[in-house]
């Protein structure tokens, strides 16, 4: 090997080196190591015995994180950087006395909770925290509670009413969120992890703009799920359906149940006479007869139009 080709490699190497350098120096910009300093100076406060440092510290930090988890496409500096202080952040929950900080601190920690793999601690210590608006946080602490609520319905008994309450509960502000942010599929699995679909139809979560987003999720997974979830599906469609004046569709969902007498109800109540005779074609179409009063207007045009 000679001396020129010895000299071309040092400096091919040095290059190299010296282009790891400005990687890294790129992944940890000034701005960086300065937020990561200052998130270490606030847990070291946290360490201290001075209880008076803990809110301010705990503000900010939690201040930090959420700038920062509002719109999440990576995983948001203030996380990457805190995730080597978890430990240390459970262990200052346990240790401060102080009954809202310490559900303050557990707040902080649920979130920290995203980024490691302990189970299902991103739920423990939201129920253990304020529980407070859980969109503060940003749509992907939201899709990962969901999906720690879903897991650990999977394992209640049934002596767990306390804790089947305390996940309902959740699911009931996780839900309007989802629905808000035009997450309704996400919001709907949800539910139908935890057999509580019924919550669409009770409450008024779904709204005029989402309903046939929410139906149409639903229906489409119908072949999907065995019985007797699948009637299930059906029928909330069709109460959304039919809450939103939507007969024509809870109709042909109420002949996909072969339900007589749901048949008959929403042709009874169906106002506009327009859309019933819509119906009465859909009806008859299906060779479905219905047996109708005869002082009813309109008496004969209707039994025609069934009797087609």
């Amino acid at each position: 090997m000679t001396k020129e080709s010895t000299k071309t490699e040092k400096k091919e190497a040095k290059k190299d080196e010296d282009k790891k350098d400005g990687d890294i120096k790129e992944e940890l910009s000034e701005e960086d190591k300065q937020l990561q300093e200052e998130l270490n100076m606030l847990v070291e406060r946290l360490q201290e015995p001075n209880a008076d440092l803990y809110k301010p510290a705990l503000e900010q930090i939690r201040s930090l994180i959420r700038s920062s988890t509002t719109s999440m496409t990576s995983v948001p500096k203030p996380l990457k950087f805190m995730r080597l202080h978890y430990q240390a952040m459970k262990d200052i929950y346990e240790k401060i006395k102080d009954s809202k900080l310490k559900k303050f601190t557990a707040d902080i920690v649920s979130v920290l909770a995203m980024t490691m793999s302990e189970e299902r601690e991103c739920l423990k210590y939201r129920l253990l925290g304020q529980r407070g608006e859980v969109g503060d946080w940003g749509h992907e602490y939201v899709r990962h509670l969901a999906g720690d609520i879903a897991q650990e319905w999977e394992t209640l008994g049934e002596d767990d009413d306390a804790r089947r309450a305390e996940l309902i509960s959740e699911a009931h502000v996780i839900v309007p969120y989802h629905m808000q942010h035009n997450a309704e599929a996400e919001a709907c699995d949800l539910l139908m992890e935890m057999e509580q679909l019924d919550l669409l139809t009770s409450q008024d979560y779904v709204d005029k703009d989402a309903y046939h987003r929410v139906c149409l999720y639903l229906t489409s997974c119908v072949p999907y799920v065995p019985d007797p979830e699948n009637t299930n599906l059906l029928h909330t469609s069709l109460q959304l359906y039919r809450k939103f004046g939507q007969y024509p569709q809870a109709m042909r969902l109420a002949l996909q149940l072969h339900d007589l007498e749901l048949v008959k109800q929403l042709f009874d109540e169906c106002p506009d006479k327009l859309v019933r005779m819509q119906v009465a074609f859909m009806l008859g179409r299906q060779q479905v007869f219905l047996e109708l009063p005869e002082e009813m207007e309109d008496y004969e045009d209707f039994t025609e139009i069934l009797s087609n």
